[in-house]
């Protein structure tokens, strides 16, 4: 049986590992822009990239658009949405929870991402902007966009539900 025993880690191993993770998120951003029709374009994509990125999904109902947003370790608080004319911004920030009591801790690895994130899209004139609900829980977001006749959106915030 082989084993394996585990080092502590460099300084200069962290900053490649986040490096290598920022390109990944980079390029699955690039990827979503084309693959998703509601994307609007972003000029600070690789800002973006940079910091916390979270996961989402965006489904499609004969009702209603919904979207899914992945956010580990956030509270509800930390997030907010926006709705000006047809563009719908999500911002937040997740911040870091390491503690520091323990001077001879050393860390082994460290995947988590911590930063602030903004990401907008561009509604379809399909989707009626008085009636978008947003709920919070367990870290998971949703947005509820109902369909109705083509309308025009009006600026407002959305208040998050839940927990």
């Amino acid at each position: 049986m082989t084993r394996i025993q585990l080092q502590p880690r460099s300084l200069a191993t962290p900053i490649v590992t986040n490096i290598a993770r920022e390109m990944d998120q980079l390029q699955s951003s690039i990827r979503r822009m084309f693959d998703n029709p509601f994307t609007a374009p972003d000029p600070f994509a690789l800002p973006q990239a940079l910091n916390f990125f979270p996961a989402m999904e965006l489904t499609e109902s004969p009702t209603e658009l919904t979207m899914t947003v992945e956010l580990p370790g956030m509270d509800r608080n930390d997030v907010h949405i926006d709705l000006e004319g047809d563009m719908l911004t999500l911002r937040g920030e997740k911040r870091e929870a390491r503690v520091e009591e323990d001077k001879e801790q050393q860390y082994y690895m460290q995947e988590r991402s911590f930063g602030s994130f903004q990401r907008s899209f561009m509604l379809p004139p399909t989707v009626d902007a008085e009636k978008i609900a947003a709920d919070f829980d367990k870290g998971i977001l949703t947005l509820r966009m109902p369909k109705g006749k083509e309308t025009k959106a009006r600026g407002r915030e959305i208040a998050i539900n839940g927990k």
